[in-house]
């Protein structure tokens, strides 16, 4: 009984799922406009905190005409924020005019307004940049200049550069200065940010956002100011660099051996931070030199999330790596966190050529008196939600005994609407014992 409801605990966190029974899909829309339609503030917030967690767009244009309709700065910049998160562009019209009219809306409305302009990326709204700077609005300045990074060209990178050597910008703008160099992704603010990476008298986080910008912006010039950043004394600036470094390694450009060599290097720098981030350069560049780092590191660092990064890269490598992931999963005297991590790793890249080893595994697990191992391997199954291919794992799960294992099967099927799993689906929704796992599965049947 208590196996049954620490797996049971650890499945309802893992896939935030409730077990009781829900209003109808029609019900609840109906529930939710009229929320949107007459309730107070508090409600709709509520609401609003709801759909972003669902990434639910359905009820976007009963929240413009709120935005419209509302007298509320406060409900306006919940309903702006939303709509910015889901980068919807038909209130575009709308935050302009709050712009234009930012002398006599309130200062944290303008301020949103121009947040979700950048987030949609306004072209109309790039008419705002010179007028705002000259105004030295400190309020609107930092969501004037992350539009101007995300719409922004290289009109809007002379006007930044301009600003960005004056007098009147602040530290934390130009930091926000920087970032937008970055998101433009030109070529000409590289020298100036070049200067700036490897100068130890700037300060920390204007440099580590710069080491960013360059790994964006991808000018060739700018791989031996962040080799140089790379080995810095500050292991803040040396992390940002590193991780640069890897939009770098992966490409044709002259420094590519050079920045492959620093990231390697990198993977014995003393700082934390810095090694995961040589890991993920490693893996983004597609650096194979690292690979017998990435190994030891994966067995033998002295930090935990050193391994896992390890062998992420290790996966997302690929090849003869899946090699080693499927030894960790099999070495009984690994730590369980390690052989999770690869069990779930080559759920997603290599099921093809893992799948034997992971049913296999998989198997063993069920049949065990303690199931806690099983039980996070059900975790990651119900979590690979690119991992098609995976349906034989699948239906172990799904013949299992207990309802709560059942549950991971089902939530693999919803994620990726495996279409060799849907008969199998169909089965659960009219055979299963339990009537919670008919329903679930059902639910699920509809989402295909």
């Amino acid at each position: 009984m208590l196996r049954l409801k620490a797996i049971g605990c650890v499945l309802i966190l893992c896939l935030g799922q409730a077990l009781w029974a829900e209003d109808t899909p029609a019900q609840q829309e109906t529930t939710r406009r009229d929320t949107i339609r007459y309730g107070i503030d508090s409600e709709i917030s509520e609401l609003i905190t709801k759909l972003s967690s669902e990434k639910d767009g359905s009820y976007n244009a009963d929240l413009l005409d709120l935005l419209k309709a509302s007298r509320s700065p406060k409900l306006r910049i919940a309903i702006l924020d939303f709509l910015a998160s889901l980068e919807w562009k038909d209130a575009e019209s709308v935050a302009i005019d709050f712009v234009d009219n930012r002398d006599a809306t309130d200062p944290d409305l303008v301020s949103s307004a121009l947040a979700y302009l950048a987030a949609i990326r306004s072209k109309e709204a790039m008419k705002f940049s010179q007028p705002i700077i000259k105004e030295d609005n400190k309020k609107l300045l930092p969501s004037l200049v992350k539009l101007m990074g995300m719409a922004g060209g290289e009109d809007e990178v002379k006007i930044l550069l301009d600003w960005f050597d004056g007098d009147t910008a602040t530290p934390a703008l130009k930091e926000e200065v920087i970032k937008a160099f970055g998101e433009i992704g030109s070529k000409s603010a590289a020298p100036r940010l070049e200067k700036l990476v490897v100068d130890s008298e700037g300060g920390k986080a204007a440099r580590m956002f710069a080491c960013t910008a360059l790994g964006k912006i991808k000018s060739d010039s700018s791989v031996a100011p962040l080799v140089k950043a790379s080995i810095d004394s500050d292991p803040n600036v040396r992390t940002s660099a590193i991780e640069a470094l890897g939009s770098f390694a992966g490409s044709i450009s002259s420094g590519a051996e050079e920045a492959s060599g620093a990231i390697v290097q990198a993977l014995r720098d003393s700082y934390v931070k810095a090694r995961i981030a040589a890991c993920k350069a490693a893996a983004a560049g597609g650096v194979t030199t690292a690979v017998p780092y990435l190994k030891y590191k994966a067995q033998n660092d002295p930090e935990n999330a050193v391994k896992y990064e390890a062998i992420r890269s290790l996966a997302s490598l690929g090849g003869e790596n899946f090699g080693f992931l499927r030894e960790r999963l099999e070495d009984k005297k690994e730590d369980s966190s390690i052989r999770t991590l690869a069990f779930g790793l080559l759920c997603r890249y290599d099921p093809q050529g893992s799948l034997p080893t992971l049913e296999g595994r998989l198997k063993a697990e069920a049949a065990e008196k303690e199931r806690s191992f099983y039980t996070s391997l059900a975790r990651e199954i119900a979590n690979a939600d690119k991992a098609m291919g995976i349906a034989s794992l699948a239906r172990i799960l799904a013949s299992d005994q207990e309802y709560l294992i059942r549950i991971a099967a089902i939530e693999w099927a919803r994620k990726t609407k495996a279409p060799d799993f849907k008969a199998d689906l169909e089965k659960m929704a009219t055979d299963d014992p339990s009537d919670m796992i008919k329903k679930r599965a059902a639910a699920a049947l509809k989402e295909y």
